[in-house]
């Protein structure tokens, strides 16, 4: 009992003796100047060790912290420009490293149509006044220069009344596909001409189409339909994507086809005939051809940027594969930034295939569409229950197309970025004229031509390869996540010597250990945490003394010190004999 009192009286003198507690945000305070002193004692970074050293003199601890500091404010700077960089210029377009074969991109898809709009021989028995001759006055755009024009020729005639649908009548009253083309050729094998081409409405008329993806894989309304795709010739169509390309498995006979080779014998051969004495009136000042090279996946805009084939000539066109592609790296970079859109980040409602085109036009059909509540017939039918336009919308239609602002629709075509992967064709072409003296050619159906008629009539066009492997254009980023890494950690380690350890250095010395000494501290009242954040001692323990906890006879954390007196005391009073 004696003993027991003993102790409790020592452990009352010592709790006595102990300061008071200090508080929380005081005591980490105290903490983190610690945590700083050893830090830059510590740190591998330029300078701040001379700044930490205090046998140094104040003038020499200022020289190396102004040091440092100059050095931080070079880093900040060159930092925020290799940002401005990163940030300005995320997309940098080059060439592909490797070379690509034609024999893996389709032949380009080829568009004709005759310039003559309507043919003689089927309109000319028409009256002046009635539905249909309003109708060719718009085709050849007689009496009409511009909406003042207009406006009186839909007050003289019965425009507002017509009921006839123009794409009706231009597919009843153009030159037909086997009548234009005469003679086909394509990779060194000669064609039926109507197995190859299709009939196609465009912004130019009635025109023929070649190595034209269907309607079925192309337009989504068509999606459905069971319509046979494979041609009269045995060519099964395919799908073919800007993205992926031809899929794994192909027929023997596909479309749309590549081409075997280079060079006109490999390429597209045809004989149009443009039959002038059915010539009634022409979209542009003369006759001939208009001939547009597109994918197999674009809508032709001929009226706009077909290429002219002169009548009497024959027309080589020597084509050049331009190909757009992107590393799905990119893909992480915001649209704004790389401008360009892959084909699944952007649905369209009419249109199965993504491209800046196909966009355009489908922004154009809604913008017509809610200044004349109809769709022209050359536009997407972009809604289902829409009203196809006709000679009663003519009007209101071409003061929509020649509005010096349209807002609605430049802010949908804003949106309408290109598409990261692309394909199109570069023509270079040079005519020659056909021949007017009877000699040997290198065309049977040519040379067994009537010369005049031939001068007159008839125009002939190659289409063909002139490399067999292209280069296509490739977006990459212009500084990666590792590149901008590498140029912040190389300015970093020249001008401060900071590396990934140096930023744990700071994590561990200024956060870390400051923390972790306030949190033993709150959660051992009777100890008082010294520098040693991760050791806990005691008061009036040296380092050279041990720690030493008995459970059964004493109270946890008593120090060596302490059961030194207890056993004194024990055998002055013999208590407890040896």
């Amino acid at each position: 009992m004696e003993t027991l009192a003993g102790i409790s009286s020592i452990v009352a003198m010592e709790s006595s003796n102990k300061p008071e507690r200090e508080g929380s945000s005081m005591f980490l305070l105290r903490s983190f100047g610690r945590s700083l002193k050893e830090f830059l004692k510590s740190t591998g970074l330029h300078g701040l060790k001379f700044v930490g050293d205090s046998s140094l003199s104040s003038w020499e601890r200022s020289f190396f912290l102004c040091s440092f500091v100059v050095a931080l404010v070079i880093t900040c700077n060159l930092i925020v420009n290799i940002y401005a960089k990163w940030d300005s210029t995320p997309v940098i377009i080059g060439i592909s490293p490797q070379a690509t074969s034609i024999l893996k991109v389709p032949f380009p898809a080829i568009t004709i149509c005759n310039m003559n709009q309507v043919q003689s021989s089927q309109v000319s028995h028409y009256k002046e006044g009635s539905d249909e001759s309003a109708i060719l006055k718009l085709l050849c755009n007689s009496e009409i220069d511009d909406s003042d024009d207009l406006e009186d020729v839909v007050k003289r005639s019965s425009f507002a009344r017509n009921t006839l649908r123009i794409s009706d009548f231009v597919s009843n009253h153009s030159q037909h596909c086997d009548t234009m083309l005469l003679y086909c050729r394509f990779n060194a094998v000669e064609h039926n001409c109507s197995h190859l081409f299709q009939p196609l409405l465009t912004d130019e008329g009635l025109c023929c189409v070649f190595n034209f993806q269907p309607p079925e894989f192309l337009y989504k309304p068509f999606s459905k339909s069971k319509r046979n795709l494979t041609m009269k010739n045995g060519f099964e169509a395919v799908k073919w994507n800007l993205e992926t390309g031809y899929p794994d498995k192909l027929p023997a006979k596909y479309y749309p086809a590549t081409a075997i080779g280079t060079g006109i014998a490999l390429g597209f051969s045809a004989v149009l005939d443009a039959q002038m004495s059915e010539y009634y009136c022409s979209s542009t000042n003369g006759p001939g051809f208009k001939v547009y090279f597109h994918n197999p996946t674009e809508v032709p805009v001929v009226k706009e940027a077909g290429l002219i084939t002169a009548i009497g000539y024959e027309t080589n066109y020597r084509m050049e594969v331009v190909r757009a592609e992107a590393v799905p790296a990119i893909r992480s970079i915001s649209r704004d930034g790389r401008q360009c859109l892959f084909g699944n980040e952007k649905e369209l409602i009419f249109y199965k295939t993504y491209s800046r085109l196909n966009c355009e036009h489908e922004c154009m059909a809604g913008y017509l569409y809610e200044s004349c509540a109809c769709i022209p017939f050359d536009y997407p039918q972009i809604y289902s229950n829409a009203t196809m336009c006709g000679m009663k919308d003519t009007l209101c239609l071409r003061r929509a197309q020649q509005a010096a602002i349209r807002p609605e629709w430049v802010k949908c075509r804003q949106q309408c970025l290109p598409s990261c992967f692309d394909l199109s064709y570069l023509a270079s072409g040079f005519s020659f004229p056909l021949a007017t003296s009877k000699f040997q050619l290198a065309n049977p159906l040519v040379e067994s031509m009537n010369k005049s008629y031939l001068s007159e009539n008839i125009a002939v066009i190659n289409v063909y390869y002139r490399e067999s492997v292209y280069y296509g254009n490739m977006k990459n980023a212009y500084v990666g996540l590792t590149e901008f890494l590498s140029n912040i950690g190389g300015v970093m380690g020249l001008f401060m010597g900071f590396s990934v350890i140096s930023l744990a250095e700071i994590f561990y010395f200024l956060l870390l250990k400051p923390l972790v000494e306030l949190f033993m501290w709150k959660r051992s009242p009777q100890v008082d945490i010294k520098h040693n954040a991760f050791a806990i001692e005691k008061p009036g323990i040296s380092d050279n003394e041990a720690m030493w906890h008995t459970r059964e006879l004493y109270p946890q954390g008593l120090t060596l010190k302490f059961s030194r007196k207890v056993k004194r005391s024990r055998n002055s009073s013999n208590v407890f004999p040896q």
